[in-house]
């Protein structure tokens, strides 16, 4: 069932999605080093040196309305934060026994981990607080009006905001215990072609298809629970896609600046971790707003990028940190090469970002059931690039267990990984 659904997923959205067509030349950079090949568990703190959070302004955005209570978005400051001293964050180099991603990420087994010495940044920079956490009663104006999500966590609410002149859906997951003064990191989670907003927010990947693919174990492709485990609650959004190919870049990314503005009038948010994540189509649309949006973002999780088939925005050449995953028997998204493909992504942040470029970039074996990571070297303080490739197909939820490439919502590698990523700042 689940090789039928991706089958199709596949031949569907080749093409107009991810595979063949124009590049946009993109150019390379990394840092060899320290490559971290196995997740490490649920709890990753973040740990490190101090990176200025530097708030730069990411212009004015007009929020919309939501139902329930119009907001004013007015201009939101963005958040990419700059400059900083690397800390201890990602691992040191060598070789890293692990491998078998099990239960929220407990690692042991056997991938192998490349490099040198890690070049990581750490987090510890102070919080920039959105103007939201001044607001009075801004949770109550954002949410009103809202609706549950059927099978997500009851945290999650579908909301509408009045975008580009369209009415748009998306579902926002706000911690339980939320706290007004607290600034939050804040996820963007795009879904895939022939996904929606409800099966990001109900961990629905591969549809209907595997184990473990519910909210608790999988919502926001995992993230969400490991940010609990963590015990640092995070606001997600999942922003709904139009039709089977949801995401076009010059119109969506106008959803995108209204959504983060108003958020950021409404709810207490750190306007310098702000992040964005998604598969396939909706890696895609992230890898591109980190060329085009880079000063409202801290960073960015994709899984199964590509840079043609989707409008490139123009390159802003501002560091942002990035970590890209493709499997090496991904026929949609492929790895690729130099200027096209997931490798072309992860090699045009390792270059903006001061990264050193190995002569040979290694990547996982087909046949081998294991996945391998790399962290590139010499990156500017606070702005490491990170890539893992494994063997398997499209998909973000790939078992590492040294037996299959199957995939399951609680035993895949890449969540515990990801959150790793992002808690570091």
């Amino acid at each position: 069932m689940k090789k039928c659904f991706l089958t199709l997923v596949c031949g569907l959205s080749i093409g107009m999605m991810a595979c063949g067509g124009t590049t946009d030349p993109r150019q390379f950079g990394g840092h060899g080093g320290a490559t971290v090949a196995t997740g490490t568990g649920g709890t990753a703190s973040s740990t490190g040196g101090s990176s200025a959070a530097g708030s730069s302004a990411a212009g004015s955005s007009a929020a919309g309305s939501s139902t329930g209570g119009s907001s004013t978005g007015g201009s939101s400051t963005a958040g990419g934060a700059s400059g900083g001293s690397a800390g201890s964050g990602i691992a040191s180099g060598g070789k890293a026994s692990g491998g078998t991603a099990a239960g929220g990420g407990a690692s042991t087994g056997g991938s192998t981990a490349i490099g040198g010495s890690g070049g990581a940044a750490g987090g510890g920079s102070a919080p920039v607080p959105s103007k939201g956490c001044s607001a009075t009663d801004g949770f109550k104006t954002l949410t009103t009006g809202g609706s549950s999500v059927m099978n997500a966590l009851p945290t999650s609410v579908r909301l509408k905001i009045t975008s580009g002149g369209m009415s748009r859906e998306y579902i926002i997951d706000i911690p339980a215990d939320y706290d007004p003064k607290h600034p939050y990191r804040l996820i963007f989670s795009w879904h895939q072609a022939y996904g929606s907003d409800t099966g990001n927010a109900n961990g629905l990947h591969p549809a209907n298809d595997g184990p473990n693919f519910d909210a608790k174990n999988y919502a926001y492709f995992g993230l969400h629970r490991e940010a609990t485990a963590a015990k640092q609650p995070t606001i997600f959004i999942a922003p709904g896609g139009i039709g089977n190919l949801p995401w076009d870049y010059n119109r969506d990314v106008v959803l995108f600046d209204d959504l983060l503005a108003l958020v950021d009038a409404n709810l207490c948010i750190d306007d310098s971790r702000v992040f964005t994540t998604g598969f396939s189509f909706g890696a895609m649309m992230s890898y591109a707003l980190t060329l085009g949006r880079p000063s409202k973002l801290r960073g960015a999780v994709t899984m199964a990028a590509a840079n043609f088939n989707f409008t490139q925005p123009t390159n802003a050449h501002v560091p942002i940190a990035y970590m890209g995953a493709t499997g090496m028997s991904d026929t949609t998204c492929k790895w690729g090469d130099e200027t096209q493909g997931g490798k072309a992504c992860v090699l045009q942040h390792a270059k903006d970002n001061g990264c050193t470029i190995p002569g040979n970039l290694q990547t996982a074996t087909v046949g081998s059931k294991k996945y391998l990571c790399y962290d590139f070297e010499g990156c500017k303080a606070g702005y490491p690039v990170k890539v893992c490739t494994f063997d398997g197909p499209h998909t973000p939820s790939s078992v590492d267990d040294g037996s299959s490439t199957g995939d399951d919502g609680l035993k895949a590698f890449i969540p515990p990984l990801a959150w790793k990523f992002i808690a570091q700042f």
